[in-house]
């Protein structure tokens, strides 16, 4: 029997192939106007190194942080939480569109960390990402608006 290889509980990357230039998609991710459409309610980005972010969900929560790093339509880096988290988004032209990777790591691994970070963090960015795949291919936004309907009540679209 095969063995099972070893799992890293501090990291995990997701990929989506979208129909769009590097330099669109990273405007997607960089552009507070544009990420509002597909990933927050309200959005502040200043996309300059130790800019400052600013992410307000449907929900209510909120979360402030600042660039770590950013490379023009190839990489965009920033803390996701105030315990190292950190989360590394890049561009790659694939074809006549581009590979987006999305690198979540320095997660804490106790055994409940493990279980609500990746459990939580990877089925929150397979959905946005998803989402930025239709608002970027199709002009649709897939989120619900409904703070009734939120994560908080384990709706995946918010």
């Amino acid at each position: 029997m095969a063995e099972t290889p070893k799992r890293d509980w501090s990291q995990f990357t997701c990929r989506i192939a979208i129909k769009a230039s590097p330099a669109r998609v990273f405007r997607a991710w960089t552009d507070d106007k544009l990420v509002s459409r597909w990933f927050t309610e309200k959005t502040v980005i200043e996309p300059k190194k130790n800019g400052r972010i600013y992410f307000e969900w449907t929900a209510g929560d909120t979360f402030e942080t600042t660039v770590t790093s950013i490379v023009k339509n190839r990489k965009f880096v920033f803390p996701f939480d105030a315990e190292g988290t950190m989360v590394e988004v890049k561009f790659k032209k694939d074809g006549r569109g581009c590979v987006c990777e999305l690198r979540q790591y320095n997660m804490k691994t106790s055994p409940e960390m493990k279980w609500n970070m990746h459990r939580g963090c990877i089925t929150g960015w397979t959905f946005f990402m998803t989402n930025l795949k239709a608002y970027l291919e199709h002009g649709i936004d897939l989120r619900g608006h409904d703070p009734k309907k939120s994560y908080k009540q384990n709706y995946v679209n918010s």
